[in-house]
């Protein structure tokens, strides 16, 4: 499990850079690291794996089969962008890489004198 302490005042900001296991509508899991997000909770997810039940293990839990178990298939997507009005869930899988939000930020010395370039 993760490490971070989750309580009232915890935002989807304090997240950034954590891998999270997403649960979506239509029953798959999406497990990625968590780049960015908007206002309408559309995400932003790298290095992700998406997990959905097959369609005949599917059929055979719908139909109250003794001994059916969900089988699952695993793929891997890479770089996605998820709506949010197709999440349902969202858990924290593993934290961060230890680093401050000062070293996120790469800062640049701002030069005001134009180079001319012969």
């Amino acid at each position: 499990m993760s490490s971070i302490a989750i309580n009232k005042k915890t935002k989807l900001s304090n997240i950034l850079n954590h891998q999270i296991k997403i649960h979506t509508i239509d029953n798959r899991y999406y497990v990625g690291t968590l780049l960015s997000f908007d206002k309408h909770m559309n995400l932003v997810l790298s290095d992700t794996f998406e997990s959905r039940i097959t369609k005949k293990s599917y059929s055979q839990l719908k139909k109250h089969e003794l001994g059916a178990a969900p089988v699952y298939e695993k793929r891997n997507l890479g770089l996605i962008i998820l709506r949010g009005e197709q999440i349902v869930s969202l858990t924290i899988e593993s934290a961060a890489p230890i680093t401050s939000v000062k070293d996120r930020v790469i800062k640049q010395p701002v030069s005001r004198k134009i180079k001319k370039i012969a």
